[in-house]
């Protein structure tokens, strides 16, 4: 094997009879020359590098017709003119597969002849495959009131971390005095890339199976020194190996390296066993080492080393110095040894618990590894890497505050580490800290810097989302796109641009993305892969309105995560499943699915989960108006947050109380927690929970009375959204500011700011919302004297509603659908939907739908065909009762409502002085506060009688 590994020059190929210069643009059959025009050549190109793989039509055009929009037969047409040119039809040989819903696959057999000095045996292709963090822009724990067009969707589970164990330093720890933070410098070259496979005990003792986990990340970290070589991460190298179900050995066939190749992207492997001779810290160890090409199978080298337990590094450092060495690769500086020695303990007690832990935090074991890794971190206090595992397993189990401390430990320690650690730590600590600006600045650095590591360019597209900027992380994502194969291909990129496109309210997008990615997962064998897929197209159907595929597919996730021993992803595929459970109104399913996701919280000690699970639970008593239930419900989960630490929880927490305080008519104390919500969430720079906490501070502000003020907030919540790209949240806005307009007596602009609500809705296929929208359409036809239109409007969405099981929101449109039937003279239909209205919120507890129920009803009784009193007295009782009761609370709009009712009943049947002069001073005072409505409603009242 050449020592000119990884100097490549110019690519050549050859298949068949064909030889293909990309540089020099030429395809030739022998010594004939064969034309192509430009942009069949260039699809010609990319087949070809990307031999073997599926490559989809999205991405040939991206490719081929960068910056520019073109159609679908411009690609066919590419296709075809390619084999006619190739000769398909004519002489029976297959170069181009077409993939029924994927795209084109090149299937002959491809020869790379590429230009170089020396002979290369090993091909460049690097993929890198790694584990989705659990950071989840689910909105799970949002209360959406019926009556307050509320949007609080806090999500109570922020960064879930798996095991990338770095966690420290900031860019400016780097010590690169020449470079300017966020500004790559020159990047690396293109390195070979190595995963080292593991080892296997040849001892008799199961008690050194932590061996096996210790030498592979000192290996690993060995040949990572000095930036010459690519290694994969453990971590990937062990999911990958779960996933196949491969167990240790010494040596691998071609077809496991084949898979290997394809899963992890690796060059070369390095693989081997051990055996420990003797007993005690100063036993002997002999490691025997096998180095193996990917792409043919064939054995590079073999080598054998003896050393002692308590003198793993030089054994390791041996080894490694002689892999290199076959590898063609320099030997590490001295500085570069310096900042390796720094990555490992010195301490061999340290060494075993850090790996043994390692190995109980992969197998799902949080709460082991946890203990694990503080006694290694107690060993040897000054193991950087020890304090990044242990700021992982506190994450895992939901105790953010622990986990934080930890990693500012780690951040402590990092500074005699590479720089490539010390950014990967920093990532981390800085994605802990929710400090999304520097994450970017941080992944940007090291995706410019090595621009071959997949896992840098997936990381910056991430914090890119996390930090709202949705469009940055669909360009860093076209960028992945446009890699060389196979990382262009792997389905870690369309789980990335998913949740990208959750965070832009895109969710048929995240469909078709998760989709794709769960068939492409599934041809590698990545089990885990695939049932996240599963899980985020599960949450995506949810919110385009297909719960029973939504169902299907959760549950499809949650076997797969229990099949593969992860506990954890199982409960949250059930808690998903409840969530779903929820929108469809099926309160007893949400309770037992949750109850089941709970107990496995519970049992695996995870907190976060935990807290998530009753915060479902919780939403569940909170549809259906059993306050108290809520309530309580919601404080267990505050409790919970407060005792692991996290602050943006607690805030999450605060809200949803808040909820329930606004519907028993605490307004004051509803607003007061908040704003307590608010200042967190703007301390953290949680832009989506402070845009959703603002619009409910506005939803408040507004019920209150205060509508210049909740002008102003809704307006402030929209800026959030906009800037964020969170076309959810913008919705909710705009319906707020319609709602505003609409008591103003902005009839006409009230209408168009709906409209604008409703067409979002429509576009990202949010059915439950489109009929929210649709209610306060219904609303604004009927003041405008449009009872056919509001009708027409207010059925539509009593059926999405009734679908759903939504109790209080079909009340709410039944209610609108009785007066517009009223206004029309069809009493009898009326007098029905009114009766439905009542029936379904009996047991409703929330104050607002009382109110409604009850102006309906009096309006209803005004005209003379519903009777829900027995004579005017008490109607009249009944009214005062309620707009008494609306004015102790606070609820102003409601008070002013329910004043303009009673008014009219007085003047209408027999009490019209008193009745005259309530309205005359309602007039008044609705006007002065803005609600200019009211006030033309009372003025038209006084007018007609």
């Amino acid at each position: 094997m050449s020592s000119a590994i990884g100097q490549q020059d110019r690519p050549v190929y050859e298949f068949s009879a064909f030889r293909l210069d990309p540089s020099e643009r030429t395809l030739a059959r022998g010594d004939e020359r064969i034309s192509l025009a430009p942009k069949v050549f260039d699809t010609l190109v990319v087949l070809v590098q990307n031999s073997g793989h599926v490559v989809s039509k999205e991405q040939l055009m991206k490719l081929v017709w960068p910056n520019s929009f073109v159609e679908e037969n411009n690609l066919n047409q590419s296709i075809s003119a390619l084999r006619r040119a190739l000769g398909e039809d004519s002489n029976g040989v297959r170069y181009i597969e077409t993939v029924p819903k994927l795209g084109y696959r090149f299937v002959a057999q491809v020869r790379d002849q590429t230009a170089c000095a020396d002979e290369i045996t090993l091909t460049r292709k690097v993929k890198t495959h790694i584990v989705v963090r659990e950071e989840e822009h689910e909105e799970d724990t949002a209360v959406v009131p019926r009556r307050r067009l509320s949007h609080l969707e806090i999500t109570l589970a922020p960064v879930v971390p798996t095991l990338l164990l770095a966690l420290v330093g900031y860019w400016y720890l780097l010590g690169r005095p020449h470079s300017e933070p966020g500004k790559p410098t020159a990047p690396a070259p293109k390195r070979v890339s190595v995963a080292v496979l593991g080892l296997k005990n040849l001892s008799s003792n199961a008690g050194d199976e932590w061996l096996s986990t210790a030498l592979a990340e000192m290996l690993t970290t060995e040949l990572a020194a000095g930036e010459r070589l690519r290694t994969i991460s453990s971590e990937d190298v062990a999911l990958m190996k779960s996933d196949l179900r491969l167990p240790e050995a010494d040596t691998w066939s071609k077809a496991t390296l084949a898979q290997v190749q394809r899963n992890l992207g690796a060059d070369v492997t390095v693989a081997g066993s051990y055996v420990k001779l003797g007993a005690g810290r100063k036993a002997k160890i002999r490691l025997d080492l096998r180095l193996q090409e990917t792409a043919n199978g064939e054995t590079i080298a073999s080598l054998a080393e003896v050393g002692t337990l308590d003198d793993l590094f030089p054994l390791v450092s041996r080894c490694g110095t002689e892999l290199r060495q076959k590898l063609g690769t320099a030997l590490p500086s001295d500085l570069e040894q310096e900042a390796l020695r720094a990555s490992l303990p010195s301490n061999s007690q340290a060494i075993q618990w850090y790996s043994e832990g390692l190995a109980k935090l992969r197998a799902f074991e949080a709460p082991a590894a946890k203990e694990l890794f503080t006694k290694a971190t107690e060993a040897e206090p000054q193991f950087a890497l020890g304090h990044s595992a242990l700021a992982a397993a506190w994450s895992a189990l939901g105790y953010d505050q622990k986990a934080m401390a930890e990693a500012k430990r780690a951040v402590d320690l990092s500074v005699p580490m590479s720089r490539e650690n010390r950014l990967l730590i920093a990532g981390r600590y800085q994605e802990m800290t929710r400090d999304w600006d520097h994450a970017v600045e941080t992944y940007a650095l090291l995706f410019g810097w090595f621009p071959d590591n997949l896992d840098y360019g997936l990381n910056l597209a991430s914090a890119q989302t996390s930090a709202g900027k949705g469009a940055d992380a669909r360009a860093t994502i076209a960028k992945l796109r446009g890699l060389a194969s196979p990382l262009n291909n792997d389905p870690q990129i369309d789980l990335a641009e998913l949740i990208a496109a959750e965070s832009l309210g895109d969710f048929q997008r995240e469909r078709e993305l998760a989709e794709l990615a769960a068939r492409k997962g599934d041809l590698l064998g990545q089990r885990l892969l695939v049932a996240r897929a599963w899980q985020k197209e599960g949450w995506a159907l949810s919110r385009l309105g297909e719960p029973d595929q939504a169902i299907a597919v959760l549950a499809k996730a949650q076997q797969r995560f229990a099949a593969a021993g992860d506990k954890q992803g199982s409960a949250a595929a059930l808690r998903a499943m409840a969530n779903v459970y929820l929108g469809r109104g099926e309160y007893a399913k949400v309770q037992e699915v949750g109850q089941q996701a709970l107990r496995i919280f519970e049992e695996i000690g995870d907190m976060r989960g935990t807290a998530l699970s009753i915060n479902t639970i919780a939403i569940s008593h909170y549809e259906q108006g059993e306050l108290p239930e809520a309530k309580a419900l919601y404080e267990r989960s505050l409790e919970i947050q407060r005792e692991v630490g996290s602050k943006v929880n607690v805030a999450g927490a605060l809200g949803n109380i808040a909820e329930v305080l606004d519907a028993e008519g605490q307004l004051a104390q509803a607003r007061k927690l908040t704003e307590e919500s608010i200042k967190v969430f703007t301390e953290v720079g949680d832009q989506r929970a402070l845009a959703s906490a603002l619009g409910n501070l506005a939803a408040l502000l507004y019920e209150q009375g205060e509508l210049l003020h909740a002008q102003q907030t809704y307006e402030d919540a929209l800026k959030v959204s906009q800037k964020i790209q969170y076309q959810r949240g913008v919705a909710f806005d705009l319906t707020g500011l319609s709602q505003i307009l609409a008591a103003e007596g902005e009839t006409a602009k009230a209408r168009e700011k709906e409209q604008q609500a409703l067409a979002i809705r429509q576009k990202i296929g949010e059915k439950h919302n489109t009929a929210a929208s649709e209610s306060h359409l219904a609303e604004l036809a009927l003041d405008s004297g449009k009872a056919e239109e509001a009708a027409s409007m207010a059925r539509q969405a009593v059926q999405q509603f009734h679908e759903e099981k939504s109790e209080a929101d079909e009340s709410s449109a039944q209610l609108l659908l009785a007066r517009a039937l009223q206004m029309q003279g069809k009493n009898s239909e009326s007098d029905a939907a009114l009766r439905q209205a009542t029936a379904r919120s009996a047991r409703n507890l929330q104050k607002p739908l009382k109110f409604d129920i009850a102006l309906a009803s009096a309006y209803l009784y005004l005209a003379g065909n519903a009777k829900p009193e027995p004579d005017t007295g008490r109607a009249e009782h009944s009214l005062a009762v309620l707009a008494f009761e609306a004015k102790n609370a606070g609820y102003r709009e409601y008070e002013f409502k329910l004043q303009l009712a009673l008014g009219e009943v007085e003047m209408k049947h027999g009490n019209a002085r008193t009745g005259r002069q309530r309205l005359e001073h309602l007039a008044q005072n609705a006007k002065a506060e803005q609600f200019n409505h009211i006030a033309e409603q009372a003025n038209l009242a006084l007018a007609s009688n």
